[in-house]
């Protein structure tokens, strides 16, 4: 472990891991470590089997501490729970939410995988900014697919789909089908590394660092 990631392992264990468990009761440090290391691990997809990933860990635990130690999570900033929002019945879902990372950096000690999934970071990334910027942010439910994120504010609704390269043909369509299928005309985006410009019929295309430095998004 280089020094960076003793310094970040040293800020969880020594503050954020310390401030859970003092001021929220945690008893099971073992197991809080677990589930979080299943959420950081599963990002960016829907929160399910749970149970099943810590059973299989020599983890049981009760359903309602396994709950509580996620509202412990989200509730100290170490993760940021997002909910669904059913573009077509324009309702807020309570259920298959997803979980974005805070920082990076508490990813990479907490997961075993040396490897970074660059779509996933990407994707944390734009959350995170998006965030930044003030806006409320949920998941799209489509009929048979899904928005990345819909971006809220008091001047409206933003939908934004997030893509590491739209280079491959088939990916583009993909992503571009996603956002054509909204009928409305709120404004649509796709953020990716690209620097090509794919946007087309009325679809922004925004690359990242273009993203992240405009102030006025």
């Amino acid at each position: 472990m280089d020094s960076r990631k003793y310094y970040i392992s040293d800020v969880y264990d020594s503050i954020l891991l310390k401030d859970v468990v003092d001021r929220l009761g945690i008893t099971d440090i073992t197991s809080f470590n677990k589930i979080l290391q299943y959420i950081l691990e599963t990002e960016t997809r829907k929160f399910t089997n749970v149970l099943s990933y810590l059973e299989k860990n020599n983890q049981k635990i009760a359903t309602d501490t396994l709950y509580k130690y996620v509202e412990a999570i989200c509730s100290t900033f170490i993760m940021n729970r997002l909910y669904r929002y059913d573009i077509y019945g324009k309702s807020v879902l309570k259920t298959l939410n997803k979980f974005y990372a805070t920082d990076l950096g508490v990813k990479k000690i907490k997961t075993n995988s040396n490897e970074v999934n660059y779509s996933h970071a990407l994707k944390n990334v734009v959350y995170n900014e998006l965030v930044n910027k003030g806006y409320d942010v949920y998941i799209g439910k489509m009929k048979t697919s899904e928005i990345d994120f819909i971006a809220s504010n008091d001047k409206g609704l933003k939908y934004i789909q997030v893509c590491y390269s739209l280079k491959d043909e088939n990916t583009l369509k993909r992503e571009l089908e996603a956002l054509e299928e909204i009928d409305d005309f709120y404004p649509k985006y796709i953020i990716s590394i690209d620097k090509e410009d794919y946007g087309r019929g009325g679809i922004k295309h925004l690359n990242i660092f273009d993203f992240l430095m405009n102030d006025d998004f």
